[in-house]
Parts: C-alpha cells; sequence; structure tokens
C-alpha cells in the first residue's frame, strides 16, 4: 500500500515530539489490565503472568510505519506459532492498538491512517483502543514493545529478532519460578543525595522468585571498593512474586560514592541479587543567604525552580506560570531558616522552549558573592535537573544589617539613571564603596563630610545586583542597590 504524504509528515511529527521521553523503565513492575479483543475475547494480564506465561506487548499505531515494517516481517507469527499456545506454550503477544483516534477500518487496512490489514495473517490477540493502557505504562512513542516476565517484571526488548525474543522469554531472568528459593532485588529506593556526616536511609525492592514462600534474607551495603555501610537481617513472608520494599536503615557516606547492596544469605540464583546505585554528597553553600537568577526561554510559563528540604518539602520555588516574559531575566532572594541539606530543582515542563538559563549562588551578611553553587543553560534536552546543597552558616542577622540600617538609596532599583541619592550620613564616614554581587570593587569615594544627603554618580551598569557600602569607624553598613 502506498502511504499519502500527509500521513508519513504526521508519522515523522509524532515521531519526533514523542522521542522526548520515556515509558515505565526496565524492572518496573507492570500495571495489570484486561481488554477485549477484536473477536470479543477478553484478556487479562496478570492471569497470563499467574499461569507462567511471559507475555509481549505490541503497542502499535495503525498510521506508524515502523510498527507497520515490523508487524509485517512476521517475528511476532513465527514466535507465537513456535512458543504460544501451539508450541512449547511458555508465551502469549498482545498486539493493543493504542491511537483511540484510529478506526476499526483503519485496523483492517480501510482509510488513509492505515498502512494495510493489521488483522491478515495473524493468529496472536489483536485489541484496539489501548490508549488507556498505553498511558498507563508511559508509552509515548509507537512502536513500544515490552516483555512482561512471570513475576509481573517488565523489559523493553523493542523489535528484536526472533532468537532475541525467544533468548529473553527462556533466560533465566524472566523465566517462571523454578527454584524453592530465589531471592531477587528489583531496585533501590533510597535516597541518592546526602550531606556530609548525615545519616542517609537506604531501601530496596525485594522480590520473591522461588516457589516456596520467603521468610527471611541478609541484606548488605557496600561501597565499590568494598567498604561495608550496613548489614541488614530482614524477615516477613513472601509468596511467589510477591514484592515488598525494605528499609535497610541508615549509613554515612565519606564521599560520593558508587554503592549496591546484595543478597549475601543463601541463594538458589544469584544473578538478581545485586542492585547499585550512586550516593552524591551535596556542596556546602556555606551561608543561607541564596540568590537565583533564572533567564526564562521562548516557553516561560513551563519553567520554574523550587528549593526542598532533606524530607522532600519545598521550602522555596515559584510556581509554573510565575513567570510570564520570555526571554526575560528574573531574580529571587531566599533566606533559609535551618541549617541541613537541601535540593535545588529546575523544571522545562516540555523541555522545547529553547535556551533558559539559570544560577543560583550563596552570599555573606554583606551582600557579597561567596560561591556559585549551580549555574546551567539548557538547549532542550531535558525536564528536569536538581543540585544538592548544604547550608552550614545561618545568616540570622541579614534583616538587621540590611533593613534597619540608617542610609538609604534612592531610586532604587536604578532604571536609566546614573546617579544615586544616598542619605543618612552623619558625616564621620571615611569611605564609600560599590561593589558588584561578587565583590569587585567598582567606584570608591573618599570621605564625603556631609551630613545628610549626598548625591553619587555611579555611571552606567549593568542589569544585576550592586552593593553600595558606607564605613566609618563604628563599622560598614550596607544595602542592595539593583540594576533593572
Amino acid at each position: 500500500m502506498k502511504l499519502n504524504s500527509l500521513l508519513v509528515a504526521f508519522a515523522l511529527v509524532v515521531a519526533t515530539v514523542q522521542t522526548s521521553f520515556a515509558q515505565l523503565p526496565d524492572g518496573s513492575i507492570a500495571p495489570d489490565f484486561t481488554i477485549t479483543d477484536i473477536d470479543g475475547e477478553e484478556h487479562n494480564l496478570y492471569s497470563y503472568l499467574d499461569s507462567g506465561y511471559s507475555v509481549i506487548i505490541d503497542f502499535s499505531a495503525t498510521w506508524c510505519g515502523p510498527c507497520w515494517d515490523y508487524h509485517t516481517s512476521g517475528v511476532f507469527e513465527e514466535l507465537y506459532e513456535a512458543h504460544g499456545p501451539d508450541g512449547s506454550n511458555e508465551l502469549r503477544i498482545l498486539f493493543i492498538e493504542s491511537d483511540d483516534n484510529t478506526t476499526d477500518d483503519e485496523l483492517n487496512g480501510i482509510g488513509t491512517g492505515t498502512w494495510g490489514d493489521w488483522t491478515e495473517g495473524v493468529d496472536y490477540p489483536i485489541a484496539d483502543n489501548g490508549g488507556n493502557i498505553f498511558s498507563a505504562y508511559e508509552c509515548s512513542y509507537y512502536p513500544t514493545i515490552m516483555t512482561v516476565c512471570p513475576n509481573r517484571l517488565l523489559k523493553q526488548t523493542g523489535q528484536a529478532t526472533f532468537n532475541s525474543h525467544a533468548s529473553y522469554v527462556q533466560s533465566i531472568e524472566c523465566a517462571p519460578a523454578t527454584l524453592p528459593l530465589d531471592v531477587g532485588l528489583v531496585d533501590y529506593v533510597g535516597s541518592v543525595r546526602s550531606c556530609p556526616e548525615t545519616p542517609t536511609a537506604l531501601g530496596v525492592t525485594l522480590i520473591n522468585n522461588g516457589t516456596e514462600p520467603l521468610t527471611s534474607c541478609t541484606l548488605e551495603a557496600s561501597t565499590l571498593f568494598g567498604t561495608e555501610l550496613l548489614t541488614y537481617e530482614w524477615s516477613g513472608y513472601l509468596e511467589t512474586y510477591q514484592i515488598t520494599e525494605v528499609n535497610l536503615g541508615e549509613a554515612i557516606f565519606p564521599t560520593t560514592s558508587m554503592f549496591s547492596i546484595e543478597v549475601t544469605s543463601e541463594d538458589g540464583y544469584e544473578g538478581n541479587n545485586s542492585v547499585s546505585a550512586t550516593m552524591n554528597l551535596s556542596q556546602e553553600a556555606a551561608t543561607s543567604l541564596l540568590r537565583v537568577q533564572f533567564t526564562t526561554d521562548n516557553m516561560p510559563a513551563d519553567n520554574r525552580w523550587s528549593i526542598t528540604d532533606f524530607s522532600g518539602d519545598e521550602v522555596a520555588g515559584i510556581a509554573f506560570g510565575d513567570m510570564n516574559e520570555s526571554n526575560t531575566d528574573y531574580n529571587w532572594w531566599i533566606n533559609l531558616e535551618t541549617l541541613g541539606c537541601f535540593t535545588f530543582n529546575l523544571f522545562d515542563l516540555t523541555g522545547n522552549g529553547g535556551d533558559l538559563a539559570c544560577s543560583f549562588s550563596t552570599y555573606d551578611e554583606g551582600g557579597f558573592q561567596i560561591n556559585n553553587v549551580f549555574t546551567l543553560n539548557n538547549n532542550g534536552n531535558w525536564n528536569q535537573l536538581d543540585k544538592g546543597f548544604s547550608v552550614n552558616e545561618l545568616n540570622l542577622s541579614l534583616g538587621e544589617n540590611f533593613s534597619a540600617s540608617p542610609i538609604a538609596i534612592y531610586p532604587n532599583p536604578l532604571n536609566q539613571e546614573n546617579e544615586v541619592q544616598l542619605s543618612g550620613l552623619t558625616g564621620r564616614e571615611t569611605r564609600i564603596e560599590l561593589h558588584s554581587s561578587t565583590g569587585a570593587l567598582i567606584r570608591s569615594w573618599m570621605p564625603p563630610n556631609q551630613i545628610g544627603t549626598l548625591n553619587l554618580t555611579i555611571g552606567e551598569l549593568e542589569t544585576g545586583l550592586y552593593i553600595i557600602s558606607v564605613h566609618d569607624a563604628n563599622g560598614i553598613q550596607s544595602q542592595r542597590l539593583i540594576k533593572s
């Protein structure tokens, strides 16, 4: 069949948009579903799995060219014949047309939104209107082909060959439970970020792949170089394929480290006894005074940031839509109230609005930059990033230095002006200085010997934050000056 150019263009657009996202990751627990095929027969995923079958799910759409190419390659017909009900009887295949906007006619090769008759020569079940299942599996492109093993864990096996599909279904990883004792670790579920000298909780997802109930096992966490972090004796009761999350306790990481959690007690199969992760130690930010600088992209409503504490609670941030001007600079000052471990989270909802820029830095009580904690530019390749940091000093007197200071600046913020009026002078000042937010001296004035108000010509400044400091025998008074 020859497909019209409009359908080809539509398929290319969808493929381009969808590739920015991903489906449920390998090792996830497959959501259960029941679907009725085009012959009126119901199929329940977990019923097949509980019977010991592996299930290949082909999420396709009638207008999808790559779907059609693979569908007509004969791989699934051959697999179904060799390993389906009339073969070795270890496999089931479900073809699910997942675009609910397509029609029954298009599934049967009638109309412009199809490559041909998808039912011709196919013995395995074909179901239509599977968009809800497509969404449940968080799929985002066609075809998405997954194999779900009897233990309910899925893997994206894709447009593989007959031998690759058959080998995976018959592997120990995917085979039905045959050993009496088979402890499996599915994935790591604990924290991946910590602060120096901070106990951090570790956890795993545990599955019983054995034919007998699992009542106990020993789990050990250690770094890549063999430093033991903790040992945990788990006890409970899991029937075959039952899954539970296990909190192993807390460990202290001396540095950013790769680590693993392993089953160290007796077990029938060691190939699924280990999971690994990386613990990232957060950079120290030194003080609680932070400044976030953000330059929006072409879709500002898709941008937002937040700061969360070690418990995951948001302590500062903005919502989607709070920034409504594209390609515009925004600034926020935040003074965190507690010491500890925090995470700076950055969001670019669709990831396709063009370049954005973001940085946040920590400042001392005088308003001078101590260090830059985080800087990045996004060209549309991600949707969310995060950066850990720890605060080890509170700026408790910040408000006193900046708010109660007797000196004042006008206008503030500056617009087009290159002169400011400084008031509150006593006549005993020794010098006045203008600094950038990084502490660089821009201009200084000798003792003004003036009481009350003084006009300072500061010249043209770039947009940003500046500090005017007034020095006398009693110390320094500082005020922020913003050039907008």
